[in-house]
């Protein structure tokens, strides 16, 4: 007969067994761990901790960047970076010592580095007010799983958070989890499922603080806003270093010029490309394009552009013009042209293996696609073809594609719609054990992925350059990353036809605002789904305030031109679109300043009023400025009558010229 352990020998055995495990979880969970050693250098502090190395410095007065790394030295390559030879300040920072506390001052701002028991960083203002901190404890601050880097940041009374790009959900970002790894999110809708685009930035919010954090990491990100606990947020990524810039300054515009002047600002673009787009999946032939453009100009309804879907193409091969379809395409061009009507066409990053294929033979010939680790090319199924993989992290790729886009300036054709581009390929994922080149430095697909969207839009920018005899280029690309802003506009994927996407379009308008890209804008109308003419009124009365305006339909839904849903949807959509044209020297202004500081075109109210709590109520987080003097409420095919929030000041009513007064709902 076996014994019976006495309840005090069961509960020590409980006790040791707990103990085992929760030293096993302490030995895979790495902390940074306390600084071993010091030494100042330009601008802040470097050093080790007895696992890691650390570099903390002030690039401005308003911007402190940490980085910390496992390596032996740090990564110098960042794709989101405008300027990746940042100096540090080399005047106004001041450094000093207490006990266990290293402080990094600038006039505004101060990193005070507790230097044990483990690496802790909390940043102060120049009133000793707390901003933002590393949580306090054992296997939080920062710490390491593996490969994968975690930053813990104590929860603040009343924080919220705004930015990360293309992320769905609410404007605030509270109470929920966001997981960025760019994903071709067909018909989207599903908040834990990323989107097309990666922006690892955003704002806090607290008290009268506000701050900004831009993580410089590509690998897949998961950011925790309280979603599990009340104690603290936290930014994960599978890989690379600890490298954030922390943005302090009075207001969330001058926190966007703060990161904009890091990441860098869009350039001025066409004036062609601010105007209205008509665009399907697809129109061909060659006839159709024509009949659509004259119908526009017979109806006296302004257009600046028509897009190309991927139908264009010969068997969807960049490069390569299906002259079934299009017989003329230059000469299609030119009347367009003669027109004011410019052409925009789709190019995916995927080039068909074809034995046939020009393309196909000369990248193999050039080696610029990308690899397994064995050297052998990738071979990826992106529908409806076997394709290789241009590489665009390699300078030797970008240029091989830049060269090779001159095909469209040769055809009259000067916008560059960059489609398919996170890359598209069957089952949303690449191999892990994909080699890219990375500017000479080589990586693989967990580092490259997120920017490889946006490396081809620099190869399309770069070939606009080249080839456009000193026309500005447009270019429009649906993946990017951090930074995407100095060489594209971007549009938010295959939305669909309801009312919850007209909203929906417009949030992720002043979220990518929010992100340091201005140049944005959803399929108007809904991509997917048939829709109805109602929601297509809505969705023009608020389409003509967005900064990018293009009408875009799926192959098999119903038409979605101005005049497809009758005499009353077409004379709304007449009067709203020649409202956009009339408002061109504001909105041309807009456009310029976003070039200059960084300020969007759509602005999410809480830019200006980021303190008042209405402006997050999910009944009011659609509202929007366009520009600075537009107060836009977007109504959905189901509403007839609205609440609105109108903010501190004067606003007239511009239907009826009526003066209402600000700070008050109606």
């Amino acid at each position: 007969m076996r014994p019976i352990a006495s309840p005090r020998s069961s509960l020590l055995l409980v006790l040791l067994l707990t103990r085992l495990a929760t030293n096993q979880l302490l030995a895979q969970i790495q902390t940074v761990g306390p600084v071993v050693t010091f030494k100042q250098v330009k601008g802040g502090v470097a050093g080790k901790t007895t696992n890691a190395q650390f570099d903390i410095r002030a690039y401005t007065a308003h911007c402190i960047r940490v980085r910390v790394t496992r390596q032996n030295d740090f990564s110098t390559l960042s794709y989101a970076l405008a300027n990746e030879k940042l100096e540090p300040l080399a005047e106004g920072v001041t450094i000093s010592q207490t006990a266990n506390h290293l402080l990094i001052s600038t006039l505004f701002l101060t990193a005070d580095i507790e230097t044990s028991p483990y690496l802790r960083i909390s940043f102060v203002n120049e009133h000793g007010n707390s901003i933002c901190e590393d949580e306090s404890g054992q296997g939080l601050g920062t710490t390491f799983l593996g490969e994968k880097v975690t930053v813990y940041k104590k929860l603040m009374e009343g924080e919220r958070f705004v930015g990360l790009g293309e992320a769905l959900g609410n404007l605030d970002k509270r109470g929920t989890s966001v997981q960025l790894n760019n994903t071709d999110n067909y018909k989207y809708g599903d908040p834990r499922i990323p989107m097309y685009i990666s922006i690892p930035f955003y704002i806090g919010i607290h008290n009268q603080e506000r701050y900004g954090i831009f993580y410089n990491n590509s690998y897949k990100a998961y950011f925790n806003f309280g979603s599990s606990n009340n104690r603290f947020s936290s930014a994960s990524f599978e890989g690379g270093d600890l490298d954030y810039f922390f943005f302090y300054d009075e207001s969330l515009a001058k926190l966007l010029e703060q990161y904009t002047t890091i990441t860098g600002r869009m350039p001025l673009p066409p004036k062609w490309s601010i105007g209205y787009h008509q665009s399907r999946c697809s129109y061909y032939p060659q006839s159709e394009v024509m009949a659509i453009a004259r119908t526009f100009r017979e109806k006296s309804i302004p257009i600046d552009g028509i897009f190309l879907d991927a139908d264009y193409l010969q068997e969807y091969e960049p490069f390569r013009i299906n002259t079934s379809r299009f017989p003329h395409m230059r000469a299609m061009a030119d009347s367009l042209h003669s027109m004011n009507i410019e052409l925009t066409a789709s190019v995916n990053p995927g080039i068909k293996i074809d034995s046939t294929y020009p393309a196909y033979l000369d990248g193999i010939k050039q080696d610029v696609f990308i690899k397994y680790m064995d050297g052998r090319p990738y071979e990826g199924p992106m529908d409806p073809n076997l394709n290789l993989y241009v590489d665009f992290t390699s300078p030797r790729g970008r240029r091989w594609w830049a060269e090779h886009m001159k095909y469209l300036e040769d055809n009259g054709i000067h916008g560059y719609w960059n489609d398919m581009n996170e890359p598209a390929v069957s089952g949303q994922s690449l191999p892990d054990n994909l080699v890219f080149d990375f500017d000479g430095k080589r990586t693989n697909s967990p580092e490259a992925k997120n920017v490889y969207g946006m490396q081809m839009a620099r190869a399309s920018f770069e070939a606009g350059l080249l080839h456009g005899q000193g026309k500005r280029p447009f270019i429009l690309t649906r993946s990017a990353f951090a930074g995407i802003q100095r060489y594209s506009a971007v549009w938010s994927g295959d939305n669909q036809a309801k009312d919850e996407y007209l909203l929906g379009g417009v949030l992720l308008n002043c979220q990518m605002g929010l992100s340091g890209i201005p140049f944005t804008g959803p399929d108007l109308g809904g991509y997917i789904g048939d829709g109805n003419k109602e929601l297509y009124k809505r969705w023009v009365e608020v389409g003509v305030f967005s900064p990018f305006l293009r009408n875009h339909r799926e192959a098999y839904g119903n038409a979605s031109e101005p005049w497809a849903y009758g005499e009353e949807a077409e004379a709304i959509s007449k009067n709203y679109i020649e409202f956009r044209y009339r408002l061109f020297p504001y909105l041309y202004s807009k456009f310029y300043e976003a070039s200059q500081n960084g300020m969007p075109i759509a602005r999410s109210l809480c830019i200006d009023y980021p303190l008042e709590n209405r402006v997050y109520d999910i009944a009011y987080q659609y509202q929007y400025l366009f520009g600075d003097a537009l107060l836009v409420v977007p109504l959905t095919s189901q509403e007839k009558t609205k609440k609105i929030y109108f903010p501190p000041g004067g606003w007239y009513d511009l239907y009826r010229d009526t003066l209402v007064s600000g700070g008050q709902e109606l």
